[in-house]
């Protein structure tokens, strides 16, 4: 049964439960203990100069160096943020320092937020033939957004990717079919096309160009959870993420069956 009381006109969201729903999914990061994934998977709930309108920043790195010190650059990157037309909403405190730090966790972390990446023939690519980055090279990442969509009144998911080797542009469906999006999924966006699959568009916010799944499918397919605000996102992104590569992390579901 469908918790449609939550809100006024179930499963769309007006700005004000947009603004709830958000807030709902920062406090579940900020209260999760992700141990190292808290490093490189960076959840933040922003707010636009120019509207005042709340969105989920969340940055991903794409690949984790072997140094230390390069590890040490990529995680001050995604602490330090990058260039936009938001603000930080601050909620996360002491957070990182309750965290427990193992080496056999990292590694599970390490395979769980990062796909394999594929070659142009669909093979696995090793290790060693990715690019290698030196102290001073900038770490590759993925920025994903979750804005309010004012036409469908559904959270949309918008990605970009920084950083790539300098052969690759980021701003390419090809990079992100290669860095992004895991093989199974392949075949049904590309047949998908616009509707429903990968699209473009100037970004809600900078008007540069960013990538963006189309909303067009997601009112279907959320009507049939029994979905409370609290859960909203966590639900949405299950649905939406996963094609081009963002999972939340298990812990920030478990954070919610310890409490009960």
């Amino acid at each position: 049964m469908v918790q449609g009381g939550d809100y006024r006109q179930w499963p769309f969201l007006t700005p004000e439960e947009f603004e709830l729903v958000c807030a709902f999914f920062d406090q579940k990061y900020v209260r999760a203990k992700l141990g190292p994934t808290r490093k490189i998977f960076k959840i933040r709930l922003r707010r636009t100069l120019t509207t005042g309108s709340c969105y989920i920043e969340i940055l991903r790195l794409l690949q984790l160096p072997e140094e230390t010190d390069d590890l040490s650059l990529a995680f001050g990157k995604l602490n330090s943020g990058h260039d936009g037309l938001g603000v930080d909403i601050d909620m996360l405190t002491a957070a990182e320092d309750a965290d427990q730090v193992s080496g056999c966790f990292f590694q599970m972390s390490e395979k769980a937020l990062r796909p394999q990446l594929q070659n142009q023939h669909g093979g696995a690519i090793d290790d060693g033939a990715l690019p290698q980055y030196s102290l001073h090279s900038h770490q590759p990442y993925a920025t994903y957004e979750v804005h309010l969509h004012p036409t469908y009144n559904m959270p949309t998911l918008w990605f970009t990717l920084h950083d790539l080797p300098m052969s690759e542009p980021t701003f390419d469906l090809e990079s992100v079919y290669r860095y992004l999006v895991p093989p199974e999924y392949k075949s049904r966006l590309r047949a998908a096309g616009f509707t429903g699959g990968i699209s473009a568009a100037p970004h809600p916010v900078t008007d540069v160009p960013a990538f963006f799944i189309h909303p067009c499918q997601t009112k279907e397919a959320m009507e049939s959870f029994d979905c409370k605000m609290a859960n909203y996102l966590m639900i949405w992104l299950g649905l939406v993420g996963g094609c081009v590569g963002l999972w939340v992390p298990p812990e920030m579901a478990a954070e919610e069956a310890e409490e009960a």
